[in-house]
């Protein structure tokens, strides 16, 4: 999904980050967030309610690295390039997100 995309639908300060952690420049944030799914099957209407694990995964340059912390702040997005501040490092993220 474009950067555009995931801005759009997901919220970074919302969602619940496990990890964070970059390795071969890809900055991945292992998340975990909550699917409520309502199925419907001849006149059975059953329900999920489940909490998943997911990773987005962002191209960034920056050496293999692992935050202490979960906490990341948006600085700025502009011209498809997403500026972020994990702890004490400021990184530039662009291009297409990934979801593992």
């Amino acid at each position: 999904m474009t950067l555009d995309f995931f801005l759009k639908n997901y919220k970074l300060e919302e969602l619940d980050i496990n990890k964070i952690f970059i390795k071969n420049n890809e900055l991945r944030l292992v998340v975990k967030y909550n699917v409520y799914l309502e199925l419907i099957a001849n006149g059975y209407r059953p329900e999920m309610n489940m909490d998943i694990d997911k990773t987005f995964v962002f191209n960034c340059s920056y050496k293999n690295h692992t935050f202490k912390t979960n906490n990341l702040e948006i600085i700025d997005y502009s011209n498809d390039i997403l500026t972020i501040k994990i702890e004490d490092v400021i990184l530039k993220v662009s291009g297409n997100v990934n979801v593992e």
